[in-house]
């Protein structure tokens, strides 16, 4: 946002480049637009053409050396903007084959925001969320919006607009006031169970699909919030038209309202003449909000900037392409296209580009691109292709990943058909309604799931494909996925696997065999994952460890040197330290949690449960919830943890006392700090330690505190129940927390102790885990059943 609100102040206008567009798209982009500087970070340049090496324009990298010791040669000199100069180039998809820039002056985009403001009122107190991509324009408004005035912007992480679970977090616990949903993703966001939770919301806006009036009586059943609907294209400064939705709230259409300030709506049939009340004709637009046109496009500009018959001198109209008629109250309804080009979950698509696209790999004659209801997947793109030489038949495959490396996610079709001919009409048109149905890419018979995480998933495939089944090795979108069900997909898996996930990683490994090891290893969240594979294993059930009051699981990771290597080991880690979430008010939530994870790698047992410190606790009341579910824990190992009762007085955590665990588990003393024990200089100590904190980020570590002073009240209002199954203990002897034989009023089982001759702080160093590892090694060769055996 500072460097958007930087370029537009010095007169300049901003091109957003989307780094997950493919290479040769972004390339198009810059050469077409030949912008005079691109700014950058070191991270963001990976992602441009060739690490940004042979661009014609200045690369300013923002954190790169010298960066900000870099001189203002003109302080004080800004030209500033004039109304008519451009403020932003936008490129959309274009029928050509070739995406066109469209180049928005100030004049127009100032007009939207100032209407925006009267019309909603945003005050100092409101929070706006800025989820949605640079690249699309509704994002123009959800940057400098807020800015003018003075209300805050929050800022989703990348991706997040996909995310409805993520969403809906992110609106409670920033207490967002304020926010922009296309309608197909306000479907998704109000079936997220958390939605009904956003009552701070006080204005939901909706734009870039028609909004079903289904849609619109949901939404009031689940949130209090007002609802908008708005119109407008990218040519005409993002909105032109608007309605309340509170008004006429039960009418079977949800109109797109009247037009704003100071532009002008006119429905005309082909001769240019207003067509009649309720009668259907193109959408004409004219007014202050028109862009200047397509950048280096004369031709495409003269052809949908046309003049206006019914303004001023030299006024202009811009051809929409939209079907709409006025009611008699005045007020627009949008109908559909005129042309061919589609919106694919509230994004434009020119069929004509993909169909160029297509044309382009050598195996393809011709190529037409058309839209097909896909029953539970709803609309997505279909592509039928001519083969170039008669009998060498492209596979879809082949044609899918053809694309992919040319246009947006969004522009890719889900299905691909070949046919002999293209079919046409006796005048020589294509005729579409004689094309055959869509093909789904070939399913080949693969080995069935296995029990656990590949069978859920093949089932949630099923259900948001419509399909009776999907296989372990059958491809999300090549049976008809998109983006839009991947929103779903995340959160369905969140709800029946208790995991979380991103839609890059649905993108990377789209089979629900891939994904399900994806979700073991938990890449969408790295080392902070709430379930962290820390070693393979083979067939034999696995060791889940509990974090201590930390919440990481890390120290567990050398434990695996000294285990049976057909044992996989999983640490859990705390909620909380991947991302901003609710944390849990007690032992007994994080170990109901915790079971639900562990079950969807493990659905049946016997289990086996390890813990240190505060994590026996949780690891011995989760043995409590396997057994209340008539499973069996086979071990229950708890390293230096004792029981509590709920009576007993607990100290605050502080934040002294968190830098002072920092500082223990970075080995150093609070002495050798050059000043007093404070967050920023502990911090900065950590990133030189070495140690394997020393990789987290400021805000990861402000987390962290946050999960360990909550881990000390969930802990404190929590007592230690009772369970059948017996514990192995291991106790340090060096300045003993308590009583091993505490346990004995906590296990039905034997409790068998064992001595560790250290301090509870080092029982996870080399040697102590030697000694724990020759026991629990042991332990498993008394039982190595495998898991549900």
């Amino acid at each position: 946002t500072v460097a958007l609100l930087a370029v537009v102040r010095a007169g300049a206008a901003y091109l957003p480049i989307e780094l997950d567009y493919p290479a040769e798209r972004i390339a198009y982009m810059l050469d077409d637009a030949a912008p005079a500087a691109v700014i950058s970070t070191v991270e963001a340049r990976k992602g441009l053409p060739g690490g940004a090496e042979d661009l014609a324009a200045r690369l300013i990298v923002l954190d790169g050396p010298g960066a900000d010791e870099e001189p203002v040669t003109r302080p004080g000199a800004l030209p500033g903007p004039l109304p008519d100069s451009p403020a932003y180039l936008i490129y959309t998809s274009g029928s050509t084959g070739r995406p066109k820039g469209v180049l928005v002056p100030h004049r127009g985009i100032v007009n939207r925001l100032l209407w925006m403001q009267d019309a909603y009122r945003l005050g100092p107190d409101d929070r706006v969320l800025q989820k949605t991509p640079s690249g699309f324009d509704v994002s123009v408004w959800e940057f400098f919006w807020p800015l003018l005035t003075g209300a805050a912007q929050v800022a989703a992480r990348p991706g997040g607009h996909r995310d409805a679970g993520y969403l809906a977090r992110l609106i409670q616990d920033e207490h967002i006031t304020t926010a922009h949903f296309v309608p197909s993703m306000l479907e998704v966001f109000l079936a997220e169970p958390e939605a009904a939770r956003c009552t701070g919301l006080r204005r939901v806006l909706c734009s870039g699909e028609a909004l079903p009036s289904g849609l619109r009586t949901r939404f009031r059943s689940v949130l209090p919030a007002g609802l908008h609907n708005l119109y407008g294209p990218t040519e005409a400064s993002v909105d032109v038209t608007a309605w309340d939705c509170a008004t006429g709230s039960e009418a079977a259409v949800v109109p797109i309202g009247r037009p704003i300030w100071n532009t002008r709506t006119y429905v005309l049939d082909t001769a240019l003449a207003p067509a009649p009340i309720g009668t259907a004709g193109e959408l004409y637009l004219g007014g202050v909000q028109l862009a200047h046109g397509y950048r280096g496009r004369a031709g495409l500009t003269a052809e949908r900037f046309v003049a206006d018959p019914y303004g001023p001198p030299g006024s202009r109209l811009y051809r929409t392409g939209d079907l709409a008629r006025v009611t008699r109250e005045g007020v627009i309804e949008f109908l559909g296209r005129t042309d061919d080009q589609v919106k694919i979950r509230g994004q434009r698509v020119e069929p004509g580009e993909i169909e160029h696209a297509l044309t382009q790999h050598a195996r393809v004659g011709s190529a037409i691109v058309t839209v097909h209801t896909a029953g539970a997947a709803g609309p997505v793109l279909a592509a039928y292709v001519t083969p170039a030489r008669p009998g060498d038949l492209p596979e879809p495959v082949e044609l899918r990943d053809h694309l992919a490396g040319m246009l947006p996610a969004h522009m890719v079709p889900a299905h691909y058909t070949v046919i002999d001919a293209v079919p046409v009409t006796p005048n020589g048109k294509v005729d579409r309604k004689a094309l055959p149905a869509p093909r789904l890419l070939e399913r080949q018979p693969g080995r069935a799931p296995r029990e656990g995480a590949e069978a859920e998933l093949c089932s949630i495939f099923a259900e948001l494909l419509g399909h009776d089944t999907v296989g372990v090795d059958d491809n999300f979108f090549e049976l008809g996925g998109h983006s839009l069900l991947a929103t779903k997909l995340i959160s369905r898996v969140r709800d029946r696997l208790g995991a979380e996930m991103s839609v890059v990683s649905i993108f990377e490994a789209p089979t629900a065999a891939a994904l399900a090891v994806r979700l073991a290893a938990a890449d969408a969240a790295g080392p902070l994952s709430r379930l962290l594979p820390l070693s393979a294993g083979g067939t034999g059930a696995p060791l889940f460890c509990v974090h201590p009051l930390g919440g990481l699981s890390w120290p567990y990771a050398q434990l695996a040197e000294h285990l049976p290597p057909e044992v996989g080991l999983y640490g859990l880690q705390a909620a909380g330290l991947a991302e901003d979430e609710p944390l849990p008010d007690s032992v007994e939530e994080m170990a109901a949690d915790y079971v639900e994870r562990v079950r969807a790698v493990q659905p049946e047992g016997p289990y086996r449960l390890l813990g240190w410190s505060l994590g026996g606790r949780i690891a011995h009341a989760m043995a409590q919830h396997l057994e209340a579910a008539g499973q069996r824990v086979e071990l229950l190992a708890l390293l230096d943890a004792y029981p509590r009762d709920a009576t007993e007085a607990v100290e605050p955590f502080s934040e002294q006392d968190f830098l002072a665990g920092v500082l223990v588990a970075i080995g150093m003393e609070a002495s050798e700090l050059d000043g007093p024990v404070e967050f920023d200089r502990v911090a900065a100590a950590m990133r030189s330690s070495g140690k394997e904190i020393a990789g987290l980020s400021v805000g990861q570590l402000r987390r962290l505190q946050r999960v360990m002073a909550n881990s000390v009240r969930a802990a404190a209002g929590s007592a230690t129940g009772r369970c059948r199954a017996g514990a192995v203990m291991f106790a340090a002897t060096v300045d003993p927390a308590g009583e091993p034989d505490a346990w004995l009023h906590h296990v039905e089982g034997e409790l068998e102790v064992h001595h560790v001759a250290v301090a509870h702080n080092d029982l996870m160093g080399p040697q102590p885990l030697a000694e724990i590892g020759a026991v629990l090694s042991k332990k498993l060769a008394e039982s190595p059943r495998e898991a549900g055996a």
